[in-house]
C-alpha cells in the first residue's frame, strides 16, 4: 500500500501535465488558474512521499532531508500560487497577458527554482540511503528518482519533459519503497527461522 501511495502524486501530476497549456493567454487562462488550484493540493504530496521514505534514514540525514522536502513544499507551492493561480487570475481579469504580471512570474519562478532544488536534495538523500541499505535492489529506484528530480529542476509538469520527470519520480519513489519493503520482509523472515 505504501508503494502505491508514494507513487500516486507523481502519476497524478504526470496526467495533469498532459493538459498543461504551454503558454498563458486569454484562451488558456481559465484552465491555467483552475489546474493550479488542483495542483496546489497535489504538489505537496510529493514532499509527503519523500518524508515517508526518509523514515529509515539515519537521523543525521533524515532531519536535513526532511527540511529539504519541507522547503520544496513551501517554495514550489509559492510558485504554484503566484504564477499558476495568480497569473491565471490576472490574465482572466485583464483579458490577456500584460507587462504588469511579469513581477509575479519572476518571483514565482525564483521561488519554484529553490523548491525544485530542495526536492532534488531530498531525493538524493533518499537514493543514497536506499543504495547503502539495500544495494542492488535500490539501483532502479534511485536511478529513476534522481533522473526525474533532475528533469524537474526546469520542466515543471509541461509535456513532454515535465510529464517524463513526474513519471520517473513516481517510478523512483515506488521502486525505492518496494526495495525497502522487500528488504524488511527478508529481515523478518530471517529472524523467524
Amino acid at each position: 500500500m505504501r508503494t502505491l501511495l508514494v507513487a500516486l502524486p507523481g502519476l497524478v501530476l504526470a496526467a495533469i501535465g498532459l493538459t498543461h497549456p504551454h503558454y498563458l493567454d486569454a484562451s488558456t487562462a481559465q484552465w491555467w488558474q483552475n489546474m493550479h488550484i488542483i495542483l496546489a493540493v497535489i504538489f505537496p504530496l510529493l514532499a509527503a512521499a519523500q518524508w515517508v521514505l526518509l523514515d529509515e534514514a539515519p537521523k543525521l540525514v533524515r532531519y536535513p532531508a526532511r527540511l529539504a522536502a519541507f522547503g520544496y513544499a513551501v517554495f514550489y507551492g509559492a510558485l504554484d500560487a503566484l504564477a499558476g493561480i495568480g497569473g491565471g487570475a490576472m490574465t482572466l481579469a485583464n483579458g490577456g497577458r500584460s507587462d504588469a504580471d511579469a513581477p509575479i512570474f519572476k518571483i514565482g519562478n525564483q521561488l519554484g527554482t529553490v523548491g525544485a532544488w530542495c526536492f532534488l536534495a531530498a531525493s538524493a538523500a533518499i537514493a543514497v540511503c536506499a543504495l547503502l541499505k539495500h544495494r542492488l535492489k535500490a539501483i532502479p529506484g534511485a536511478a529513476f528518482l534522481l533522473f526525474g528530480s533532475y528533469l524537474f529542476l526546469d520542466s515543471h509538469i509541461y509535456w513532454p519533459k515535465g510529464v517524463i520527470a513526474c513519471t520517473c519520480i513516481a517510478i523512483g519513489l515506488a521502486a525505492t519503497s518496494y526495495a525497502s519493503a522487500s528488504g524488511r520482509s527478508a529481515i523478518e523472515d530471517s529472524t523467524r527461522t
